[in-house]
């Protein structure tokens, strides 16, 4: 989870390219740098609470399941 002064950081670090953009327009776009593109492999687990479920004595456990990388392409912005 996020602290508020994490967020406040990320909050600022974002507004600063977009104040860029909105005093220098189009020049502005023309200084971005883009990377190339690459594959990113992520995971995006459960957490054991959220695997928690509610359920009779005796009843059978859920199965689970294996956890597999799933890749994306993505473009990196540097200004």
């Amino acid at each position: 989870m996020l602290t508020d002064e994490i967020k406040m950081q990320r909050k600022t670090m974002c507004a600063k390219p977009l104040k860029d953009y909105d005093e220098e327009g189009e020049e502005f776009i023309q200084r971005i740098v883009t990377g190339d593109e690459s594959w990113v492999h992520h995971y995006d687990p459960e957490s054991k609470r959220q695997l928690m479920e509610y359920r009779h004595n005796g009843s059978p456990s859920p199965r689970k399941f294996k956890i597999v990388a799933s890749a994306r392409k993505v473009m990196l912005a540097v200004f």
